[in-house]
C-alpha cells in the first residue's frame, strides 16, 4: 500500500513514456515540415535538360524518372510533397525544357502547369493557302486533322466568306501534339483582330466597302511590293483604278489563277486565262485574297497615299516607279523591265 505523500514508482515510467511519445511526435513533425516545406524549396544542382512526362504516367513513374535523371534527390519525398500540395493529380503530359538548378517545388509547379516545350511555327507573309497547308503538313510536332483546303470553312470558325488569306502571317508557338487546325484557328483570330482594328482607322472615301474586300486588296498589295515603302502608293493606284472602273491588270492575280501551272515566267497567253482572278480580263477585285497579307499591307489598303498615279512598275531594287499616263508607264517599263534596269 502506498502511503499518502509518497510518489508512485509508476509515475516516472509514465512520464518517460509521455516524453518519449512527445519526442517522437516532435521528430515526425519536424521531419514532415522538412520534407514538405524545406526540402522542396532547396535548389538541387542539375544541368538544363529536356524531360518528358508520358501520357498517362503515374506520380510514382514521374518521380522515379526525375530521380533517375538526377533532377531530384528523393522520389519518395517528391511524391509526399506533390500529394501534400494537391498537385499530384495535375501533372500534365508533354516534353519540358527544364532550366538548370530547379528546386523540387519549381519542378512540380512546371509539370502541373503544363509548361511544355514550345515549337515555333511561322506562317510566312505572301504565302497562299496551298503553300501554308503543305508547310503545316511537314511539321512533325503537329497532328493533322484537316480534311483539306476545301473543308477549312467548315472545320474552323471563320468570320470571312473565304479561307484564302484569312490567316495572319506570324510566328505561333505550340506544344507537341497540337493540331494544324488549332494553329490556323489562332492565325484566323489574329487576322480578324488586326483587320477590324485597321478597319476602324481607315481613311474616308475608299473603293472597298467591307473588311473582306480590304483583305483582298491587301493581298494584292502584299504580292506587288517587295518592301513597305511603296505599299501606300500602290494602294493609291489600285483605289484610283477601281474608282475609274479600270482593270487592275496586276500580275500576281494571274499567277494565282494559273496555280500549279505557273512556270515562273508570265507569258502573253497567260494574260488571257479565263479566271475571275485574272485582273487583265475582269474588272474589280478578285473574289478572294491571293495570299496572306501582312499588317503593313492591310493598313496600306485602308490608308492609301495621296496622288493620281494609274500605273507602276518594279525598278528591280525593291522599289516601284509610278506613272500618271500610259506613255510614261511604257517608258518606265522599257527602262526598268525590258532593259533590266540599264539607263
Amino acid at each position: 500500500m502506498v502511503r499518502p505523500g509518497r510518489t508512485s514508482p509508476r509515475q516516472p515510467l509514465s512520464l518517460f513514456l509521455y516524453l518519449g511519445i512527445a519526442g517522437c511526435i516532435g521528430l515526425l513533425a519536424a521531419g514532415a515540415f522538412y520534407v514538405l516545406q524545406v526540402w522542396p524549396k532547396q535548389v538541387y544542382e542539375h544541368p538544363a535538360t529536356v524531360f518528358e512526362v508520358p501520357r498517362g504516367a503515374s506520380l510514382r513513374t514521374v518521380a522515379s524518372a526525375l530521380q533517375n535523371q538526377s533532377l531530384i534527390e528523393s522520389s519518395l519525398w517528391f511524391r509526399m510533397h506533390a500529394r501534400a500540395s494537391g498537385l499530384d493529380r495535375r501533372l500534365q503530359a508533354g516534353v519540358y525544357e527544364l532550366p538548370a538548378n530547379l528546386s523540387a517545388a519549381q519542378l512540380l509547379q512546371r509539370l502541373a502547369a503544363g509548361m511544355v516545350q514550345q515549337h515555333a511555327i511561322r506562317l510566312p507573309e505572301g504565302a497562299n493557302l496551298r503553300t501554308v497547308m503543305r508547310l503545316l503538313g511537314t511539321i512533325d510536332v503537329l497532328t493533322q486533322e484537316s480534311a483539306g483546303v476545301m473543308h477549312l470553312a467548315d472545320e474552323l470558325q471563320l468570320q470571312l466568306p473565304f479561307a484564302e488569306g484569312a490567316f495572319f502571317p506570324d510566328t505561333y508557338f505550340v506544344s507537341a501534339g497540337a493540331s494544324e487546325l488549332s494553329v490556323l484557328q489562332r492565325a484566323h483570330d489574329a487576322m480578324m483582330s488586326k483587320l477590324m482594328q485597321a478597319w476602324q482607322q481607315r481613311a474616308p472615301n475608299l473603293q472597298v466597302q467591307t473588311p473582306a474586300q480590304a483583305l483582298v486588296l491587301a493581298s494584292i498589295i502584299e504580292k506587288e511590293s517587295d518592301g513597305e515603302s511603296d505599299r501606300r502608293q500602290i494602294s493609291q493606284v489600285m483605289h484610283l483604278r477601281l474608282q475609274q472602273n479600270m482593270k487592275l491588270q496586276t500580275d500576281p492575280t494571274v499567277i494565282y489563277a494559273l496555280g500549279e501551272g505557273f512556270d515562273g515566267d508570265i507569258k502573253r497567253r497567260d494574260l488571257r486565262v479565263d479566271s475571275p482572278f485574272n485582273t487583265y480580263r475582269y474588272r474589280g477585285l478578285p473574289p478572294t485574297p491571293i495570299a496572306l497579307p501582312s499588317l503593313a499591307s492591310i493598313e496600306a489598303a485602308l490608308n492609301p497615299a495621296a496622288g493620281d498615279f494609274l500605273y507602276f512598275v518594279a525598278r528591280g531594287d525593291g522599289s516601284s516607279q509610278f506613272s500618271r499616263t500610259l506613255s510614261e508607264h511604257n517608258a518606265a517599263v522599257r527602262r526598268y523591265q525590258l532593259s533590266k534596269g540599264d539607263p
